[in-house]
């Protein structure tokens, strides 16, 4: 059996030589042969993304476990917009799935519950403010600050694609969110790999 942290390496390495091969693809498809359903609902780039949040999520989870580090409250916020873009992305209304999970998933529900999600998370990091509001400048200054930052900015660019009127726009925006989300689980992966150190001690 691998050791954990090579095994987390090689998923790193697979997920992101996956984003690479998909991005050539869908430019291939999109400008070569002029195949534009890549970008289509359920479609590879849309799977791919959910197939890295989902990747990011379990990962985030995994490393919020770990109760020696004193940074899991970085990877609980990154778990929590892992979901909140997982439910972004897929229409849990096209599976057949129990009635409250949707409810909960979609439209209204989904508002109520990432803001719930959200406010007990902030409840517990205010418990702790001082360390982690020293934990959270050491974390925005680092690279896995800029690389969540570019993934923003990423994030940003592709919904201005949305309403431009050209042929490839939104294979041109589910490009940018995939590069955004791969630069998202980046940041994941390498915070799960080394512990963000604060100045202050709890």
């Amino acid at each position: 059996m691998l050791p954990i942290n090579t095994l987390d390496k090689r998923i790193y390495t697979f997920a992101l030589f996956g984003i690479f091969i998909v991005l050539l693809w869908s430019m291939i498809s999109c400008f070569v042969f002029n195949d534009y359903s890549i970008a289509e609902e359920n479609g590879l780039i849309e799977n791919a993304q959910f197939i890295i949040l989902l990747i990011a999520l379990l990962l985030s989870l995994k490393t919020s476990l770990q109760r020696f580090r004193k940074d899991t409250i970085i990877s609980v916020f990154f778990a929590f917009f892992s979901l909140g873009f997982i439910l972004r992305e897929i229409d849990l209304e096209d599976f057949n799935l129990p009635f409250w999970i949707i409810a909960a998933g979609s439209g209204n529900g989904r508002t109520v519950l990432l803001v719930i999600l959200f406010l007990i998370i902030l409840l517990y990091a205010i418990s702790r403010f001082r360390f982690y509001s020293d934990l959270g400048g050491v974390f925005l200054k680092s690279k896995i600050g800029i690389s969540l930052l570019f993934s923003g900015i990423f994030l940003v660019i592709g919904s201005f694609f949305e309403d431009i009127d050209i042929r490839a726009n939104v294979v041109i925006e589910e490009c940018l969110e995939l590069i955004a989300y791969g630069l998202f689980f980046r940041a994941i992966a390498v915070i799960a790999r080394k512990e963000i150190r604060a100045s202050r001690h709890i």
